[in-house]
């Protein structure tokens, strides 16, 4: 269906470079903002922006179609309830913020079918807004239907394709980019101890910068790497150092809890923002790495490649896996494949590495590509480790990537001791072999 008026509810950075990006392609924008907005002439296709819901509303000639681009949570639920009375079954309302995929899905019950409302988790950040977005939809197949004009005007179209994914099942949009959102968390991580350990061994800032730029045009080429590279490269700046965050990590950690999935690696990344958090207990005790490697430069530089290729893989078979458990439980429909390759474009978790999850079966942990990297890596793994530890390196993240290796090459492990132990003084029922 062609489209050629949009609604935006939420003019910040996002809003802004998504409004620009449709104007480029002669869309007509109707916006409403709560606080007033003067404009520049780049907003030329404009047709009104007020912080009237009313004047909003009637700015449009017939259907309707509106994305939200707002703090998820209350102010979602608050919108929703004064806008639904004012809208028809023929118009559509896209939640494209980060909300909890179980408020999308209460959502949707409240408005009680009085217009259709799907679910969109967007990434790229302001420059994929602009550029174009990685979008991962929601909804019923009629409605998804009438939109896909418009996903495909406002997704990255690169390499004959669009960086958009569709699922059948409301929520289950928003509950993708909670996972997208954890896997950033966990690559972010590793990507930080990986430079820490750099910088000690290295020293100099150009010779990490080398060979980082070396490692991003290989397999590892990923996004997140590409702006750690920029941020070295320009002068340094002093932050607080303390990492902050929006809740989506824990959202994904409470989930995999509650449905027995381990992420472990991604649980490790949400711990060192809560320890970041508390800077007087980490100053404490203040001590220097001041150490001097004996091992050949270049050969050390190898096995840490080696490692870090595949903490950055485990993360992913992690959070993907994830995904492929809880579809069952809220029978939830994707087509994996076309999910990930969204990925690959314009989405702040784009990398090469993808590539080597794409086709696979049923479970990750599975698949040969897994179990082929561990056995022929899993010594430069071992030695990367002590050397971490003989260093007093912090690595929390890599560290728990290489703990879940050792449980599945180790068969004998002491699970059975705590089940002894539990039934001891609680009766637990046993399992005999």
């Amino acid at each position: 269906m062609l489209i050629n008026h949009i609604g935006i509810i939420g003019f910040g950075s996002m809003g802004k470079n998504i409004s620009l990006n449709l104007i480029k392609k002669k869309i007509f924008l109707s916006v409403y903002n709560r606080e007033k907005i003067y404009l520049n002439k780049k907003f030329f296709n404009i047709k009104i922006i007020t912080n009237n819901l009313k004047k909003f509303i009637n700015s449009f000639s017939n259907y309707k179609i509106i994305i939200i681009l707002i703090k998820p949570g209350l102010p979602v639920k608050n919108i929703l309830f004064l806008i639904k009375d004012k809208l028809n079954i023929s118009d559509i309302l896209i939640d494209f913020g980060n909300s909890y995929f179980k408020n999308t899905y209460f959502n949707f019950l409240n408005i009680k079918k009085k217009f259709s409302f799907i679910s969109a988790g967007i990434s790229g950040g302001s420059e994929g807004a602009l550029r174009g977005l990685c979008l991962m939809i929601d909804g019923n197949f009629l409605t998804i239907k009438r939109l896909l004009f418009f996903f495909n005007i406002i997704s990255l179209n690169i390499y004959s394709r669009c960086s958009y994914s569709i699922s059948i099942g409301i929520g289950s949009a928003h509950y993708l980019k909670m996972i997208h959102n954890a896997i950033e968390y966990g690559i972010l991580q590793i990507i930080s101890e990986i430079y820490f350990f750099l910088k000690i061994i290295l020293k100099k800032k150009k010779k990490i910068i080398n060979i980082i730029n070396i490692w991003n045009k290989t397999e590892l080429n990923s996004y997140l790497i590409k702006i750690l590279i920029n941020i070295l490269i320009k002068k340094s700046i002093k932050i607080l150092d303390k990492i902050d965050q929006k809740g989506t990590g824990s959202w994904s950690v409470i989930s995999s809890i509650k449905n027995y999935i381990n992420i472990n690696s991604i649980f490790e990344a949400l711990i060192i923002r809560i320890i970041s958090n508390n800077i007087y207990i980490r100053n404490l005790i203040n001590k220097s790495n001041n150490f001097f490697i004996k091992s050949n430069i270049s050969i050390l530089i190898f096995k840490v490649k080696k490692t870090f290729f595949f903490c950055i893989f485990f993360c992913y078979l992690q959070g993907f896996n994830q995904i492929i458990k809880i579809k069952k439980k809220y029978n939830w429909h994707y087509n994996y494949n076309n999910v990930f390759k969204s990925y690959l474009d314009s989405c702040i978790i784009n990398s090469s590495i993808i590539y080597y999850l794409l086709n696979f079966k049923k479970n990750f942990f599975l698949i040969n590509k897994f179990l082929i990297l561990i056995k022929k890596n899993i010594n430069y793994y071992k030695e990367f480790f002590l050397l971490i530890i003989n260093c007093e390196i912090i690595s929390f993240t890599m560290f728990s990537c290489f703990n879940f290796i050792n449980i599945i090459i180790n068969k004998n492990y002491n699970f059975k001791y705590i089940q002894l132990q539990r039934n001891y003084f609680g009766n637990h029922l046993l399992k005999f072999l």
